[in-house]
């Protein structure tokens, strides 16, 4: 249910890594919609777990892949977070969240590089 057909289309290493997640999450459904690939905001994130009930959390998941550029290592993987929160925010990733009073709403970023991962996450400013 909570896959789109953008999931297992084209050849970018990163739906591997996004498929893995959606997997791991899937088990919150009793809770939260965990939702892949749909449009929000100003344009269409990674992951998203929706509560379903208002009031509760709910998270933007984005995931970004090194090596593409050559880049590796922990000085690549730092701008590639920040890079992936800026790109959630920037594109207001949350709005369908706030749109169905998820609060608060966390905004959480994954670097993958073969079996190096790298995460940061910041709460959305409740306004």
């Amino acid at each position: 249910r909570g896959m789109s057909y953008h999931d297992p289309a084209g050849s970018e290493p990163e739906r591997v890594y996004q498929a893995f997640m959606l997997g791991l999450l899937i088990h919150l459904e009793p809770t939260h919609r965990v939702r892949s690939n749909r449009e929000s905001g100003l344009g269409r994130y990674d992951l998203v777990l929706l509560p379903r009930q208002e009031g509760q959390p709910g998270a933007v998941l984005e995931l970004k892949v090194l090596g593409r550029s050559g880049e590796t290592g922990q000085g690549a993987a730092e701008r590639a977070l920040a890079a992936a929160l800026g790109q959630a925010r920037e594109k207001d990733y949350a709005a369908e969240l706030r749109d169905h009073g998820a609060r608060p709403i966390q905004l959480l970023a994954a670097v993958f590089d073969g079996k190096q991962v790298w995460a940061r996450a910041e709460q959305e400013p409740i306004v």
